[in-house]
Order: C-alpha cells, then sequence, then structure tokens
C-alpha cells in the first residue's frame, strides 16, 4: 500500500525528540561514571574518533532516532504489524 504524503506535524516531532533525548540522557546519567574509569585505560585503534566527537555524534544520532519514530507514528494506520513494529523499534 503507497505511503500517503502528510503535512508535517510539529507535535509528533517534539514528543519523540523529547522521548529519544530523554531516554539518551538517562543512558548518559547511568554510564558517565564507569566510562570515565575504563574507557581511557582500553588499547584502542589507530582509527579511534578523538573524545569530542562523542557527544556531537550520539546528539546526531539521538535525532536520526527521533525522525525514525515520528515516521513510524505518524504513518502506523498503513503499516501492516505496527504492534510489532514498535516492539522491536523499542529495543534499539
Amino acid at each position: 500500500m503507497p505511503v500517503q504524503k502528510k503535512r508535517f506535524q510539529a507535535l509528533p516531532f517534539l514528543v519523540s525528540l523529547l522521548i529519544t533525548m530523554i531516554f539518551g540522557a538517562l543512558g548518559g546519567l547511568i554510564t558517565i561514571r564507569s566510562v570515565k574509569t575504563w574507557y581511557p585505560g582500553i588499547a584502542k585503534p589507530s582509527f579511534d574518533p578523538p573524545n569530542w566527537l562523542f557527544g556531537p555524534v550520539w546528539s546526531t544520532l539521538f535525532v536520526i532516532i527521533a525522525i525514525a519514530a515520528y515516521l513510524v507514528w505518524t504513518q502506523r494506520k498503513h503499516i501492516a504489524h505496527f504492534a510489532r513494529t514498535v516492539a522491536i523499534f523499542s529495543l534499539s
């Protein structure tokens, strides 16, 4: 079934962005202490990115995840197995 084009819906997008950022922040808060102890001591390859790059990359990834969540939610009427799709998406 073809996907119908709809106008951008700001509220669902902002909600998906907020939820995604909350989960990202919680993950960061849970791991921040332990990462500071073990990460500096592990052997890293020569192509290991600099530490300052992790923040922007993770932020970009979370925005992309929020966009994907927004698209799934706004197209839910056209997804045959919506509950299964949301369950699999939530595992990520």
